[in-house]
């Protein structure tokens, strides 16, 4: 992948007052002195840079994020099981990761804005740019921190030592998320040069506010702000430009890997490309023996998205795909394009015992098939995941194992806007469907990149079904169930069907323990988190 050119540069900086091992026990990591830094613009730009670097940090989508959401998801079949079984409390390690590595993020904003002085020599476009970058990346930590943990603190500057910070509330912290969104809307580019892409955009910031006025339930306010991201005009499908059925497979697929993919004529931009709105930036710039002694904002990003935890390097060892309920998912549809059986999408996710390893002519794995023996036989599946580890590295000594190389993680892409705005017109309606002709061109672009035939009508199952497979594995599908149930669109029973433990108080993970020991017991308990 080809991230922020910064950001493939060794920091030999760290920021002063660098967060330690928990979000509000700071301490002073370098050498450098504060009365000779936070002056400059080369001293801001550096500082930024930091503010982006959590999101890819091993707590955060660097590993743990990844984790937890490959367990919570019903599709996956994960070698966690009590997590899998939403057996988790206080004391779980990944939820207190997720909870530092946003609150460091925070942190970094914080501290940017609080050290940015009032004569620094800077054009004022780039102070705006950079201020709008700010404002996005401590938005979107917040948006996280809001939907996952909903009580957690609100902190607007950075920690006071000594000082004890308790509860917020959702809406607060939804708030603050929103009010930073829409600052930075105002202040950020819709592009950048080539090499500034990865940066925030005005468009990402758009996506959003409107996926936080979506979680909101504030279907109108959702609806004016997706469709200006549609207005925009910038982005699109990374749709097939043939008839051939790689045309339909790399179309879709070209969005979760590193490396541009070919079909008969044709090439399809993987990273960066039209559908893309905003990710975390990984690097490939060190291989595995060395990457464990790098720091890089994706450090041990080398390798698939779960490589800091997985110890294996012969096989789907953590996580496979359901191969009973979820394959019976895919439509088959009788008169395709490119006559494929199934939906595309379906070869582009899954990777059965015995599929061919590379779809690409010229892969030395072409010929190889995927065997039983390379998944881990207690997951007691045959269906491996494809997508975000494809193609399969042949640099290591076992070419089957899913260490492909580093590759951004889309946060939010074109397609997931469309079906948001989609399902926002239908809940601002209220009725049971809808015939709006921005919904169902929204959803019926997602269903024509896989040439299925176009909808007449947008439905809740149709809603449904369509974020199922089109963003399968992307870490939104349990956080789609939670959303679907706090608002109505399904009982307790029908999330049951999917996630047989859940319960009231899943919609939400709870705060950590050793954050509510940290400040002595002025940050409580999640309420939820209390009762059986």
């Amino acid at each position: 992948m080809k991230s922020i050119r910064i950001f493939t540069i060794i920091l030999a900086f760290m920021i002063a007052n660098a967060c330690s091992e928990d979000f509000l026990d700071v301490k002073n990591e370098n050498n450098l002195s504060e009365n000779n830094f936070y002056k400059t613009e080369d001293d801001f730009e550096k500082l930024l840079i930091t503010c982006y670097m959590p999101l890819a940090f091993s707590n955060f989508y660097g590993s743990q994020f990844h984790v937890l959401n490959y367990a919570f998801d019903d599709r996956v079949i994960h070698e966690q099981f009590a997590t899998q079984n939403l057996q988790i409390d206080p004391t779980n390690s990944f939820v207190q990761n997720i909870f530092y590595g946003i609150y460091t993020g925070v942190y970094r904003c914080n501290l940017f804005f609080d050290k940015w002085p009032e004569d620094i020599d800077i054009e004022m476009e780039r102070e705006n740019t950079m201020y709008g970058e700010a404002h996005f990346l401590r938005g979107l930590y917040y948006f996280h921190a809001a939907y996952l943990f909903e009580v957690s603190p609100l902190l607007e500057h950075a920690y006071e030592p000594g000082k004890l910070y308790g509860n917020s509330t959702q809406d607060s912290l939804y708030d603050f998320a929103e009010e930073e969104f829409r600052k930075s809307i105002d202040l950020l580019p819709l592009t950048w040069d080539d090499t500034n892409v990865g940066r925030a955009t005005r468009g990402a910031a758009m996506a959003f506010l409107g996926k936080t006025y979506l979680y909101r339930q504030k279907w109108q306010e959702a609806v004016d702000m997706f469709g200006q991201v549609i207005s925009l005009g910038i982005y699109d499908l990374n749709m097939p430009k043939g008839t051939d059925s790689l045309d339909y497979v790399h179309a879709y697929l070209a969005n979760f890997t590193h490396i541009d993919l070919p079909a008969p004529g044709h090439t399809y931009t993987a990273e960066h490309n039209i559908e893309y709105i905003f990710d975390v930036e990984f690097s490939e710039a060190f291989t595995q023996p060395d990457r464990a002694g790098v720091y890089l904002p994706g450090r041990r990003g080398t390798g698939s998205h779960l490589t800091w935890y997985n110890s294996f390097i012969n096989g789907y060892k953590n996580i496979a795909l359901d191969d009973d309920v979820f394959p019976g998912e895919f439509e088959s549809p009788t008169n395709h394009p490119a006559g494929l059986s199934k939906d595309p999408r379906y070869y582009a996710i899954f990777i059965w015992v015995g599929d061919t390893l590379d779809f690409r002519s010229d892969s030395p794995l072409r010929y190889e098939v995927l065997k039983k023996g390379d998944l881990n036989s207690t997951l007691g599946t045959e269906a491996g995941l494809r997508k975000y580890f494809y193609p399969f590295n042949i640099d290591f000594y076992n070419p089957i194992a899913p260490y492909a190389d580093a590759k951004n993680w889309r946060l939010i892409r074109y397609a997931d806007v469309l079906l948001m705005y989609a399902e926002a017109i239908l809940r601002e309606e209220g009725g049971a469907s809808t015939t709006d002709p921005g919904a169902l061109d929204a959803i019926n672009k997602v269903r024509n990149r896989a040439g299925l035939d176009p909808l007449t009508s947008v439905t809740k199952n149709a809603i449904i079904h369509e974020r199922d497979i089109e963003l399968a594995a992307e870490h939104h599908r349990y956080w789609d169930l939670v959303r679907w149930y706090k608002s109505g669109w399904l009982t307790i029973d029908e999330v049951r069907n999917y996630k047989p433990y859940f319960q009231p108080r899943h919609v939400c993970l709870p705060i950590p323990l050793t954050e509510i020991n940290n400040m002595k017991g002025v940050l409580k308990q999640n309420e939820k988190w209390l009762s059986k």
